[in-house]
């Protein structure tokens, strides 16, 4: 009987220190996700793109439990896509002419691992004003490894990881965006 005990104390005390080593997990940062100015990204003035956008729903997203898994939450989802549009010069200052719709499908995430690879699959729809009917639907899949050289603690590599391949994600959106934007494209009119 003595044997268990001291078997489970020792199991205990391997799982405690496991969760100490560890830290706790935090959220995705919505400025680490936010795709930074680019200049193949930034639409001109006389693009259909340029000031045309309002960010309708955004879902599919997750809060982050401390003691469990970094996630990425609806609301620093939706500010991360709202700042990459306006840093590129698309999103309206008042009413948009097209309103993008956002659903977090999945955030394939490992347990555990030395590089984290996450990969981010989200849907976007984007209609022209109230009218039916969308003029771009799209599921977008990208993938971001965090190394071990990024993050000591496996929460912070997760988190990482997390935020590159949202950003990757809402990165690509705006490059299909830009390329629907083209003449005789779906965006164009």
């Amino acid at each position: 009987m003595f044997v268990k005990a001291n078997w489970l104390l020792r199991a205990f005390a391997v799982c405690g220190l496991a969760v100490i080593l560890s830290g706790c997990a935090t959220g995705a940062r919505t400025g680490a996700m936010t795709v930074p100015v680019g200049g193949d990204l930034i639409v001109p003035d006389n693009s259909p793109l340029h000031n045309a956008f309002r960010v309708g729903t955004v879902d599919g997203g997750s809060d982050t439990n401390p003691l469990w898994k970094s996630n990425v939450s609806d609301e620093n989802f939706r500010q991360a896509l709202e700042q990459s549009l306006s840093l590129q010069a698309m999103i309206a200052p008042e009413r948009g002419r097209y309103t993008v719709n956002a659903k977090l499908i999945e955030l394939d995430q490992p347990i555990i691992g030395f590089d984290m690879t996450v990969t981010a699959k989200v849907r976007y729809t984007v209609m022209m004003g109230d009218a039916p009917g969308a003029k771009f639907d799209e599921t977008i899949e990208t993938p971001y490894t965090a190394n071990f050289s990024d993050a000591f603690l496996g929460v912070e590599r997760l988190r990482l990881a997390n935020e590159g391949a949202i950003q990757a994600n809402i990165k690509a959106f705006i490059e299909k965006l830009v390329a629907a934007s083209q003449p005789g494209q779906a965006l164009s009119a």
